[in-house]
């Protein structure tokens, strides 16, 4: 308290006495740094696993993130006291400094995580995205080929069992708390990890750290850990789902009856999508959405199957039968997702100014996260060099659609998150600060690659105009309509199943249920996709129609990407002042 009433009384001193207001942007450029400094070493020290996912250097490798509510909630203490600091610095004093972007990401990123505290998220945490469809892609990053760095591997892993076990008493006390995840989540998730233990350590995905390190007596001490501590404790978690947890777990697919449910559901949709909005407005906005994409969806229909597509149903079931709509095998799958990323690749330099020059390479997800994993998703490559940027992708050809592949592929990869992601790894080492790689706001990081697959198009990168429609009949915008539908309007799990079913005709309709489950894991999070792309798509028309013929959308996406994921008050100020001074 002393210091920030000392840092008051300098701050005022400093504008009564004249040269006074470069002296004041001076010093609130150095707390601000200070205070992003602090707060990226925090998080590092407490979240390694997460950081290690951000590319950034890391000097050790054997730390665990927390998990047991004592250290989150120091944690969040932490995080209120830099709040209060950050709350004495204006941002307007930084406009034109690289600490500007600092400040926003910080201020961002401490004002939803304040927001989000009344969800007690680590007491209901249960997805079929949680950690345990993650902890493969732990071991795949994990650094071994030193004495040093397996040392470090062998301890970070025997670690797992206690944290796994931390996880089920989060979950127990939860439950008496009155927060619980879904019955569908915990089924879905159930589902994962009995198709995991199903097989044998020795035969798993975490082996491949082994293959990867190549030395005997690694793999013989990494073997015990799978064997003898990882997968024990996976199967005390499972056994814990389904014989404890499941039988009370929350029937109901909303959060409504969390404490402070309704209240959490807005400040996880704002730290989503660093967006606040009425919920309620927000239905409309989707529904909406949805009705736009359905009417240009059957308006390129009809241009290609003619009179037959007569309406949306019909469309589907054209496109379904379509001899062109499905692999033949799980090579095909792959060389068609590497043929995609090689001609969109090539038109980098049509997508922003200075296009990045890392290249992206092609993993299939682990087999037993098959099932239910999405249809791609992208890691960022490491600084170090350790790993490149990686496209995990689904290759089940029984219930994968060729038509609305390619809009995934577009998503994550060029021009979506991988120019993203990139982009800003080689602009990042130089001037910008680590915080603005280490956080990344779903609405404008999502909402960037949802927008990139209507641009895809605008480059000519999709095979056909059959491609483009099939990518809007697999669209996320019914997904964010199913998961208001649920918080708002109490749709049970079979309503929403169903509504997927009516205005999903090119996703499976056997993965609905798991599309049900996985929303109703996350409340709030499917709204950074369509939220976000909108966002995106106005802030170009805005654009376009200030600037005219002047109007460069190469300069366009340069200027917004270039200092990352920023929360979208951000981004729009930059867009104010890059139209103020002509494009330029």
């Amino acid at each position: 308290m002393k210091h920030r009433l000392a840092l008051l009384l300098l701050l005022s001193t400093l504008v009564a006495a004249g040269p006074s207001r470069a002296a004041t942007a001076e010093d609130a450029a150095k707390h601000v740094t200070s205070i992003a400094d602090r707060y990226v070493a925090e998080f590092k020290r407490i979240y390694p696993i997460s950081f290690s996912f951000s590319g950034m250097p890391m000097e050790r490798h054997d730390g665990i993130d927390i998990n047991a509510p004592a250290d989150v909630a120091k944690w969040r203490a932490f995080q209120r006291g830099l709040a209060q600091e950050l709350a004495t610095l204006p941002a307007d004093s930084l406009v034109g400094r690289p600490e500007w972007t600092t400040w926003q990401f910080m201020n961002q990123a401490l004002r939803q995580d304040a927001a989000i505290e009344v969800c007690r998220q680590e007491l209901w945490s249960v997805s079929p995205l949680g950690w345990q469809a993650s902890l493969p892609q732990v071991a795949g990053i994990q650094p071994v080929g030193t004495d040093e760095a397996r040392a470090q591997a062998l301890a970070r892993w025997r670690g797992m069992g206690a944290w796994i076990d931390q996880e089920i008493a989060n979950l127990r006390e939860g439950q008496k708390l009155g927060y619980s995840a879904t019955q569908t989540s915990v089924q879905s998730t159930l589902g994962q990890l009995d198709s995991l233990l199903a097989g044998k350590p020795e035969e798993s995905a975490y082996m491949e750290m082994a293959k990867r390190d190549g030395t005997g007596p690694f793999a013989k001490e990494w073997s015990a850990i799978v064997a003898g501590t990882l997968w024990p404790a996976l199967e005390r978690y499972r056994n814990f789902l389904r014989d404890d947890y499941l039988p009370k777990a929350r029937a109901s697919t909303s959060i409504a009856g969390h404490p402070n449910g309704r209240d959490c559901y807005r400040a996880l949709i704002f730290g989503y999508t660093t967006i606040d909005a009425d919920p309620q407005a927000l239905f409309e906005l989707a529904k909406a959405k949805v009705a736009e994409e359905q009417a240009f969806a059957l308006e390129l229909g009809r241009g290609l199957y003619g009179d037959k597509a007569t309406d949306w149903a019909t469309l589907g079931a054209l496109m379904r039968a379509d001899p062109r709509n499905k692999f033949a095998s799980r090579e095909e799958v792959q060389a068609y997702t590497q043929a995609t990323i090689d001609r969109a690749e090539a038109a980098a330099a049509r997508m922003v100014l200075e296009p990045p020059k890392a290249k992206v390479v092609l993993e299939p997800f682990p087999e037993f996260q098959q099932a239910s994993a999405p249809g791609g998703q992208y890691i960022p490559a490491a600084d170090d060099g350790s790993r490149p940027a990686t496209y995990l992708f689904r290759n089940v050809v029984d219930d994968l659609y060729r038509l609305s592949l390619q809009n995934v592929i577009l998503h994550e990869t060029w021009p979506g998150h991988h120019l993203q992601v990139a982009l800003l790894a080689e602009r990042g080492k130089g001037a910008l600060h680590p915080v603005a790689r280490l956080l990344f706001f779903s609405g404008p990081g999502e909402g960037w690659a949802s927008y990139s697959e209507d641009f895809a198009r605008e480059l000519g990168l999709y095979d056909s105009d059959l491609d483009y429609a099939g990518g809007l009949m697999a669209s996320i915008a019914p997904m964010m309509v199913a998961d208001l539908g649920m918080q708002l309007e109490g749709w049970t799990p079979d309503q929403a199943v169903e509504y997927l079913k009516k205005n999903l005709p090119m996703r499976p309709e056997s993965r609905m249920p798991q599309s049900v489950a996985l929303i109703a894991s996350l409340p709030g999070f499917v709204h950074s996709y369509p939220l976000g792309g909108i966002q995106w798509a106005q802030m170009r028309a805005r654009a376009e129609k200030a600037l005219g013929d002047d109007f460069d959308v190469r300069a366009f996406h340069q200027v917004l990407l270039e200092d990352g994921m920023l929360p979208f008050s951000a981004l729009e100020a930059k867009l104010d002042r890059w139209i103020t001074r002509g494009g330029k």
